[in-house]
């Protein structure tokens, strides 16, 4: 049962790096568990593309952390209000 405590650990610190390189880059956590995250970084001109292009106004990903301790991202649905 330890090797499941490690296992998570692990992948809470694999997924904290990758976060801390993501926010240097200028993204936002916009949610976060364990092994999963949303990230979301605006354009510097956002408040005019969203309403002109906005799939350009803003980049959202999900990231996440496999067992193996290995980050994938992927594109993340719009939020809709």
């Amino acid at each position: 049962m330890t090797t499941g405590a490690v296992g998570e650990e692990a992948r809470s610190v694999a997924l904290d790096a990758y976060l801390a390189q993501r926010e240097a880059d200028g993204y936002r956590i916009e949610s976060r568990s364990g092994a999963q995250a949303v990230i979301c970084r605006r354009h510097p001109l956002y408040f005019v593309l969203k309403w002109f292009a906005q799939g350009r106004a803003e980049r959202r990903l999900v990231v996440s952390v496999d067992q193996h301790g290995e980050v994938t991202s992927a594109a993340a649905e719009p939020v809709r209000w």
